[in-house]
């Protein structure tokens, strides 16, 4: 591409799990986000000419980076450093902007707060609370220039979030807060190297580590906040060096008009009969036609999953069908026939073979084609999601949204990539967190009932989602129609007024593919005048059909775009702080560059 590479992702030395967890935290915040980049080590400097901005993530070998950050301020780069690289500067009489406060050793799972400024407008209206969490044991540096929010430990002192400071022809972007870390852990579910002594018992450790300390942030997707803050951060100290940021919507568009969130249905199979010696398909639990017909009412293309065990089980799951029973073939076939999608609902999912078998099973007895898989009773280990991403799946969703009550336990409202948190790689498979499951909504995992209220609740989170353009997966029993469509109805029809119907109701197999694509579109600008930028698009290797792609270019003023001279519609989407993001809707075709010029209106 003729154009540069907006930024380059440096990866640390891994030798420590906070490396990894802040690596992968930049890695993820940088893809939701849609900020185009590259990751390399670093060590050819000579090719950081090709990029306009440098990620350092944390590393406690921060010494082997020093060079690369000097190097890149000196050929005008904006470097972004964690504290951990920034106290390295300081500790080697390189100036970063900011003095150190005495270090507060904290546990990894204390939380600290960021305070973000409201003045910034960085935060959704959905959201009422003052402060964000940042895990991990902060270092508090004071600004001697710009700086943006504060890090509040939890005896009060404070330091500075974020600090800009010129250094030379280079601009230096310190990090006070463990941003990327938060991230990291959040995503991974802390990647259970946190506590590596209680694997087995992980969901029982971080539900209550969540629920009692980190509220009120359970009902806040903070890792899509800081996405957003990052993209502006990045946009608008660009902007303010005469280049801009073209960023990767988080949503297609329909005929020229961008999406505004996405909504998908997922059920659980759990329980089909009353008794299991009653298997037909006129008994209150065989619900697959109602649920077909009501979101076909919606507009909702939903996903079945299903158990299909190849190993013995414990007597006290009670499973009470197979998949070759005929009621279950019956409705396997319906699904099929009405454009919904089968899953696998795997209780073998820590072994790859035994995954595979269960898969292969359902679709050998089932006559389909299985795209995603959930764990049954949400149980994961380390190796999970990489077997789940060998065997082939599309996407997994099996990352609960807590026991007491609804929550973004991974603090996200966006499709992300895992975490292989033993080889510490980036999986391709696609997570699609389950935003609301309606035994939590209706608290009967804690042996409660919020009825009404429910509803209400289960809104307040898919308006919170609203706000970050993100995803809400709504997983319902299957068996629970009689009892629980009318909340997910009031849910459902509630998102479509919000948002004018301006909402994608996909199967979850079509998010997945989507966001792979999209993730894999590459974008690079170069300044073409004092106004004007040249970007240019590159579709996915890998596209074999159309894509409806949004471009969208954070800017404080109004833009025009045009292509081969043409002016083209921009819509704006909302903002990023205090800049506009402004979008243009594309359809990408295999092997067909854009080419776009982009002009700032005075």
């Amino acid at each position: 591409m003729a154009g540069k590479v907006p930024v380059l992702l440096v990866r640390p030395d891994i030798a420590s799990p906070l490396d990894g967890w802040s690596w992968y935290g930049a890695h993820q915040l940088m893809e939701i986000a849609g900020i185009p980049f590259e990751e390399g080590s670093g060590e050819k400097l000579d090719e950081l000419d090709e990029f306009e901005v440098v990620v350092i993530p944390n590393s406690y070998r921060p010494t082997q980076v020093l060079n690369l950050v000097q190097t890149a301020l000196q050929s005008g780069k904006v470097v972004v450093v964690g504290c951990d690289v920034a106290l390295a500067l300081l500790q080697s009489n390189i100036d970063v902007g900011a003095k150190p406060i005495l270090p507060i050793p904290l546990p990894p799972t204390e939380p600290s707060e960021l305070l973000p400024l409201r003045a910034y407008g960085l935060l959704p209206a959905a959201f009422t609370e003052t402060t964000l969490p940042l895990l991990g044991e902060p270092l508090l540096f004071a600004s001697t220039g710009l700086h943006l929010g504060e890090v509040r430990t939890f005896d009060g002192r404070r330091g500075s979030l974020v600090w800009v400071q010129k250094l030379g022809e280079g601009v230096l972007i310190g990090l006070g807060g463990r941003i990327f870390e938060t991230c990291g852990l959040l995503l991974s579910r802390f990647s259970w190297f946190a506590h590596p002594h209680r694997r087995d018992s992980f969901l029982r450790r971080i539900d209550p580590l969540w629920d009692e300390q980190l509220k009120p942030w359970h009902r806040f997707p903070v890792v899509s906040f800081y996405a957003h803050f990052l993209a502006w951060l990045l946009s608008a100290v660009l902007w303010e060096r005469g280049h801009i940021l073209p960023l990767r919507w988080w949503l297609p568009h329909q005929d020229g008009v961008p999406f505004k969130m996405a909504l998908t249905a997922l059920h659980d199979v759990e329980v089909v009969y009353d008794d299991p010696i009653w298997k037909r398909t006129d008994n209150p639990n065989y619900c697959f036609l109602q649920w077909l017909d009501l979101e076909e009412r919606l507009g909702l293309r939903p996903a079945f999953f299903f158990l299909s065990p190849v190993t013995g089980l414990p007597p006290h799951w009670r499973i009470n069908y197979d998949i070759t029973d005929e009621p279950i073939l019956a409705a396997l076939d319906l699904i099929e026939e009405r454009g919904g999608e089968v899953g696998l609902l795997s209780i073998a999912h820590a072994s790859e073979n035994a995954l595979a078998m269960e898969r292969e099973r359902l679709e050998d007895l089932g006559g389909v084609f299985v795209w995603g898989v959930r764990s049954y009773k949400f149980g994961n280990t380390p190796a999970s999601v990489r077997h789940k991403s060998a065997v082939g799946f599309a996407y997994d969703s099996s990352w609960f949204a807590g026991q007491n009550e609804p929550s973004f336990l991974t603090g996200c409202a966006h499709p992300f990539r895992p975490l292989d948190a033993e080889r510490w790689q980036v999986l391709p498979l696609v997570e699609l967190s389950s935003v609301l499951d309606d035994r939590v909504l209706f608290g009967e995992l804690m042996g409660g009932q919020r009825n009404g209220d429910a509803t209400h609740l289960g809104i307040q989170m898919c308006e919170t989602v609203l706000a970050l353009n993100g995803v809400v997966c709504l997983s319902w029993q299957q068996h629970s129609f009689n009892q629980r469509a009318t909340a997910f109805e009031q849910i459902v029809r509630h998102c479509q007024q919000l948002t004018a119907n301006e909402i994608w109701c996909p199967a979850p197999r079509e998010i997945a593919e989507w966001w792979t694509m999209r993730n894999e579109v590459k974008t690079s600008s170069r300044q073409v005048g004092k106004r004007w930028w040249v970007v240019e698009i590159l579709p996915p290797d890998d596209l074999s059909d159309a894509l409806a792609f949004v471009l969208a270019i954070p800017l404080p003023r109004k833009v025009r775009v045009l292509r081969e001279g043409n002016l083209l519609p921009v819509k704006q989407l909302g903002s990023l702080g205090k800049m506009s993001l402004w979008g243009v809707s594309l359809i990408l075709e295999p092997n067909e560059p854009f080419t776009l010029s982009v002009g700032a209106t005075i």
